[in-house]
Formats: C-alpha cells, sequence, structure tokens
C-alpha cells in the first residue's frame, strides 16, 4: 500500500502464536456483536415508512405523502422531526461512548457485554455473512470500495432515469427492484470492508495503555457524523435530488484516497510494535518522537536510516 510502512522482520520481535479454534468462535463472536447497530437502523426505518405509524405520530408527513400529489418524490418525507426518530439513536451511542472506558474499567468488559446483550437481543441473515466474509478478505478494502462507488453510481442512474430532476414520475416494479438489490450490494460490500474495518483498525492503532480511550473517541466520532447524515438525509435528497447519491460515491473516493495514501498496513504488526510503523510512515512519522518507538534496536536503525 503506498504511503504506508511496514516493520522489516529483523527489527521486530516475534511473537509466536496461531489460529485455534477457540479464537476463532472468539472472532466471530466479537464481529457478530456489530449485528445490534444494523438491526436498530433497519427496524427504525421500516416503521417510519408505514402508514399506520406516520398517521398516528407525524399526522403532516403522511397527508403531505398521500394528497401532495404535484409535490417532488425527492421532498415527500422531508421532515427533521421523522429523521430525528432514527438519528437520535446516535446521539444516545455518542453520550454512551463518554462514559464506556469509565464503565468497563469499574465493572469489566465482559459484564458491560454481557448486559448490552440481554438488552439487545438480535440477528440478522445478510449482515452476518457479510461479516464472516470481512473475516476472510479483510486486507481487500478496495473490493468493497469498488463495489460501494459502482452501486451508489447506478442508483443514482436508476432514480434520475424515473423522477428526472424535478422528482415527477413512476418507477417501475423491475427497476424498483434492481434499485433494492443494489442497495443490499452496497450494504454486502461496507459489511465486509469499511464496517468492520472502522471498528478494527483504530484497535490495532492505539497504544495499550490509550485503547480504551481512543476507541470511546472514535465512537463518538462514528455517531457524531452518523447523526449529521441521518438527520439530514431527506433534506438533503429533497434538495440535491438523485446527486446525493453521487455525493456519497465521490465521499468513497475521498475515503480511498485517504486510506491509501494516509493509513499504514496493518497486518500482521503486533500492537507493541505500532510505533515503529508510525515512525516510518511518510507523513505521520514527523509527530512521533524517537522516544516513543520500542525497542533500542529499532530506534537505532530508524535513526541510522534517517542520517
Amino acid at each position: 500500500m503506498a504511503g504506508g510502512g511496514y516493520v522489516p522482520d529483523s527489527g521486530t520481535k516475534q511473537f509466536q502464536g496461531r489460529v485455534t479454534g477457540f479464537v476463532l468462535i472468539a472472532c466471530i463472536v466479537a464481529a457478530c456483536g456489530g449485528l445490534i447497530f444494523g438491526y436498530d437502523i433497519g427496524i427504525s426505518g421500516g416503521v417510519t415508512s408505514m402508514d399506520s405509524f406516520l398517521s398516528k405520530f407525524f399526522p403532516s408527513v403522511y397527508r403531505k405523502e398521500k394528497e401532495g400529489h404535484h409535490e417532488s418524490m425527492y421532498c415527500k418525507f422531508d421532515s427533521h422531526l421523522l429523521t430525528l426518530f432514527t438519528s437520535s439513536l446516535y446521539l444516545a451511542a455518542l453520550f454512551a461512548s463518554a462514559v464506556a472506558a469509565y464503565v468497563t474499567k469499574v465493572f469489566g468488559r465482559k459484564i458491560s457485554m454481557l448486559f448490552g446483550g440481554i438488552v439487545f437481543l438480535a440477528g440478522a441473515i445478510l449482515n452476518g455473512v457479510a461479516v464472516d466474509v470481512a473475516m476472510l478478505i479483510v486486507g481487500r478494502l478496495l473490493l468493497g470500495v469498488g463495489v460501494g462507488f459502482a452501486n451508489q453510481v447506478l442508483v443514482a442512474v436508476m432514480i434520475a432515469k424515473a423522477f428526472g430532476s424535478a422528482g415527477v414520475g413512476v418507477m417501475s416494479k423491475a427497476d424498483s427492484l434492481l434499485v433494492l438489490i443494489l442497495i443490499c450490494f452496497y450494504v454486502a460490500a461496507f459489511a465486509w470492508s469499511w464496517g468492520p474495518l472502522g471498528w478494527l483498525v483504530p484497535s490495532e492503532i492505539c497504544p495499550l495503555e490509550i485503547r480504551s480511550a481512543g476507541q470511546a473517541i472514535n465512537v463518538a466520532v462514528n455517531m457524531a457524523f452518523t447523526f449529521i447524515i441521518g438527520q439530514f438525509f431527506l433534506t438533503m435528497l429533497c434538495h440535491m435530488k438523485f446527486g446525493l447519491f453521487l455525493f456519497f460515491a465521490c465521499w468513497v473516493v475521498v475515503m480511498t484516497l485517504f486510506i491509501y495514501f494516509f493509513l499504514p498496513e496493518t497486518k500482521n504488526v503486533p500492537i507493541e510494535e505500532m510505533n515503529n510503523v508510525w515512525r516510518k510512515h511518510w507523513f505521520w512519522g514527523q509527530y512521533i518522537p524517537d522516544d516513543a518507538v520500542i525497542g533500542t534496536a529499532s530506534s537505532t536503525k530508524i535513526k541510522d536510516m534517517e542520517a
């Protein structure tokens, strides 16, 4: 990977270990914890599109949907109060992440996870399979990027074909099914690439002393931006129309470029040696002091290389 920093075998400590059945099961169980995030969004998103729910709790949105035939299809559900029903879940996660490190420190990781599992038992099919795929091809991020980008563009083309810029028209049943399939492929691509790696990589690059705090910050930032997208998605759709999906496709490209140039490779690198990786990186290395590099031999070799 361009811009990535690899640690030579001669300059690192060798940690003996192998993948056992217990390790594999533990990884699968840990990965399935991510299903909770997909379940709540799927349920809340489905509820907010039900006529019985809208007519009772959001009558103005219901009337707009049923009576506003002259209105653009892109703007029928443009209601910040309605989107807050779903996006507030991310706010809750944001505030919870602020105390997560303290809670796990006081009660322990096992008790904290058991409590979360008891409170929110859930399961899924498609996402679970995709997470298993992520375990097998965790290093193939670009594959997920390519599929995700292509599906965003195709969805934009399909919506533009059906509704145009004015938002007037009807999408055929076959085209609707195709859009649904494309979105499912996008979700699967996200689940085997960006989805799990967004949680895995921060856990691999933070020293053990600050891992809890680092993960808490990671969750807080993730939830904050997800809340913003969730809250303003329908408004953005109303104004940007089918171009909204091209907007997200462009961000996939930006994210890919950032990963390509600024994220060092962490595969087969022990957590104890990550400071060496950061120190050798073409950009981040200037912010890592020499005394942060573990091992006298490694520090001497780095200084000799710089000289």
